[in-house]
């Protein structure tokens, strides 16, 4: 019985030996893939318990904010071509929004308005980026400019959306103080 072992074991030696170059190749991209699969469920992981520990407070917190948005962006640096990624970039934005980082924000929403153009929340991302430069950003890295530019773009590419209607109001209102529009928009309305 043993001398079977010990021959079956050279012949699967001597057969794996003779593999070529681009077979033995082909089996590392196997066994990479499959690892980074079982990684994969590991970001995953971390991803729901965050999440779950973050609904499970009862009132905000910071610290599983900034751990929420960790495994998020983990998992976006990691797997940067899943179809997650979008939706977890688009979830990090309102987090670091929350948290009231805004050129973080902005920063995860000018990633899907950059490559994830058919993301099905594309309009709202714009809207938002354009609502964070106007707001919190204006002064910043010409975020006035930006939330200009993004505004127009919703207005051209999706007019008949309530965001064009809100666009084309507040394209009028970057750089102008928000008390003033408030008492123009009145004004305007009373009339």
């Amino acid at each position: 019985m043993n001398k079977i072992i010990l021959i079956l074991a050279i012949s699967i030696s001597i057969f794996s030996s003779c593999k070529s170059p681009e077979e033995k190749e082909m089996d590392k991209k196997k066994e990479d893939s499959i690892a980074k699969e079982n990684s994969k469920g590991t970001y995953s992981d971390a991803i729901k318990k965050a999440e779950k520990e973050m609904l499970a407070s009862k009132k905000y917190n910071a610290l599983l904010a900034v751990a929420t948005l960790k495994a998020y962006n983990d998992f976006i640096v990691t797997f940067p071509k899943d179809s997650n990624v979008a939706e977890y970039l688009f979830i990090s934005a309102d987090l670091a929004q929350g948290s009231r980082n805004y050129e973080q924000a902005a920063s995860y929403l000018e990633i899907i308005l950059g490559e994830h153009k058919t993301y099905k929340k594309y309009a709202d991302a714009c809207f938002l980026a354009a609502y964070i430069y106007d707001t919190y950003l204006e002064e910043v890295n010409h975020g006035g400019d930006r939330a200009k530019q993004l505004y127009q773009f919703i207005i051209t590419n999706y007019p008949t959306t309530s965001y064009a209607e809100q666009a084309k109001v507040l394209t009028n209102y970057v750089g102008i103080p928000d008390s003033t529009m408030i008492k123009d928009i009145i004004n305007k309305g009373g009339k």
